[in-house]
C-alpha cells in the first residue's frame, strides 16, 4: 500500500445509549486507528481533514480522512523500521507510533520513520526530510507551537530502551520502573520550515517526556519528569534566560498527569490526585511560575485513570475528560467554585488501566471547538469517533 492510496468512507452513526446523543465512528478498520495525542491537534485549522494513524497497510502509516465526504487517503509509505512508543504501546513497525504532530499552519504532518524526521504535505502528499537523529538516540512526541512554526521534542537513550523493551516483550516483569531514570534525555527544537535543529536542554540521569513549547513564546517549553518518585512532575525551561527548574506547588502526597499549556501560553494544566487517596482526584492550571494555582476536585469512589483536556470556552472554566468520575465515558466537565461537575456526552467504553495507548480515548477538540473527537476499541480495534460538545 503506497501514499495516496484511497479508502471509500468508512463512517457510521449511531445514538449513544446512554444519553442518546449522535456519535459518529469515522474508521472502521480491524487494525488499530486513532488520532493524535490528545494536546496535539488532529483537526486541521480548516476544519477539512482528521489525521490519524492507522496499521490497516500492515505497517504504522498516517491517514486523512474528509469530514464532508468521508474518503480516506494515506499519507505516508513507511519503512518496516521500528515504531513502538515503548512502555505506552506494543512492538510496532512504520511511522512513530503516536509521534506525530501537525505544523507549519496545519498544512504538514511531521513524523518520525525511526531516527528520521519528516515532513507531508496534508494536501500534495509531497514529502521532505527534516533530519536524522544519531543511532544512539530515540525520539519520542513531537508537539508544535500554536502557528506550527517550532516544533520539540524528547530524546532518550537507544540501547536503554530497546534492551528494556525486548525483555518487557518477552514478557519479563521489572520489580520498579527506576531504570527509566538512567537515561540521559535531551529536549530538541527544529525550525519546521527549514529544518534547524538545535539541542537546547540536556539532562542525565533524567527521563523526560511530553515536551511543549509554549504556543506564543519558543523560548518556554514545559517538559515532564516521567515516572518521578519526588513532587516534581513538571519542568519549565526557559532557553531564552538558560533556567531550568521544577515549577513549585506540587504536594508531597500528590501526582500529577498529563500537563499541557492552555492555548493563550498563561497557564500550565494538569490534572491528578493524592498518593493515599485514590477516591479523590483534581484538575486544573497553574501559572508558569507556579505561583498561582487553581484546582477544581471531585471525590469518586471507584474513579477511572483519565485524560484532560481544556474547551477554548470564553471563561476557560470547562474540561473534558474520558475517566474520572465517570468510567467508560466522555464528559463535559464544569469547573465551578473548586469542584468538578461532570455531564456526560456519550460512552467510549475503552481500554483500562495499562491497556496500550493506541487505544486511549485522549477527547480534543476540533478547532472550532463545536466537536469531540475520541478514539475507543469498543468494537475490537480501536478507531476514531467525533460528537457534538453542545
Amino acid at each position: 500500500m503506497t501514499a495516496g492510496m484511497t479508502y471509500a468512507p468508512e463512517w457510521r452513526d449511531h445514538l449513544d445509549p446512554l444519553t442518546g446523543r449522535q456519535v459518529r465512528q469515522l474508521t472502521d478498520s480491524p487494525a488499530e486507528d486513532y488520532h493524535l495525542y490528545f494536546y496535539n491537534p488532529s483537526i486541521t485549522p480548516d476544519v477539512k481533514y482528521l489525521i490519524f494513524f492507522s496499521e490497516r497497510t500492515g505497517l504504522s502509516n498516517l491517514f486523512r480522512l474528509d469530514l464532508q465526504s468521508g474518503l480516506i487517503v494515506q499519507l505516508t509509505d513507511a519503512r518496516p523500521v521500528r515504531a513502538e512508543y515503548w512502555p505506552f504501546t506494543e512492538a510496532i513497525q512504520g511511522v512513530g507510533a503516536c509521534l506525530a504532530a501537525m505544523g507549519n499552519h496545519g498544512q504538514e504532518v511531521f513524523y518520525f520513520e525511526g531516527t528520521d524526521l519528516f515532513a507531508v504535505e496534508i494536501e500534495s502528499l509531497k514529502r521532505r526530510q527534516l533530519l536524522s537523529l544519531p543511532s544512539d538516540r530515540r525520539p519520542s512526541m513531537l508537539q508544535a507551537n500554536a502557528g506550527g512554526e517550532t516544533l520539540v521534542f524528547a530524546t532518550w537513550d537507544e540501547d536503554l530502551f530497546m534492551e528494556r523493551s525486548q525483555r518487557a516483550y518477552a514478557g519479563e516483569k521489572f520489580p520498579d520502573e527506576r531504570f527509566f531514570q538512567e537515561t540521559t534525555s535531551t529536549i530538541m527544537r527544529v525550525e519546521a520550515g527549514t529544518g534547524q535543529t538545535e539541542e537546547v536542554f540536556c539532562k542525565e540521569k533524567f527521563w523526560i517526556n511530553h515536551v511543549h513549547v509554549n504556543p506564543q513564546n519558543r523560548d518556554l517549553i514545559l517538559f515532564c519528569h516521567e515516572y518521578s518518585e519526588l513532587p516534581d512532575r513538571m519542568w519549565l525551561l526557559d532557553v531564552a534566560n538558560r533556567q531550568c527548574e521544577p515549577i513549585p506547588g506540587q504536594g508531597i502526597d500528590e501526582w500529577y498527569q498529563h500537563e499541557f499549556w492552555s492555548g493563550d501560553g498563561r497557564r500550565i494544566c494538569f490534572h491528578g490526585g493524592l498518593l493515599g487517596d485514590n477516591t479523590q482526584g483534581f484538575c486544573g492550571w497553574c501559572s508558569p511560575d507556579g505561583a498561582n494555582y487553581y484546582k477544581a476536585y471531585h471525590a469518586t469512589s471507584g474513579r477511572a485513570y483519565a485524560h484532560y483536556n481544556l474547551h477554548a470556552d470564553p471563561d476557560g472554566q470547562t474540561m473534558v475528560t474520558d475517566g474520572e468520575a465517570r468510567p467508560g465515558c466522555i464528559s463535559k466537565v464544569h469547573l465551578r467554585d473548586g469542584s468538578q461537575m461532570f455531564e456526560v456526552l456519550c460512552r467510549h467504553d475503552s481500554y483500562t488501566f495499562g491497556d496500550d495507548q493506541r487505544c486511549h480515548p485522549h477527547p480534543s477538540f476540533t478547532p472550532d471547538g463545536r466537536q469531540v473527537i475520541f478514539t475507543s476499541n469498543r468494537t475490537g480495534s480501536s478507531n476514531v469517533y467525533l460528537t457534538d460538545w453542545n
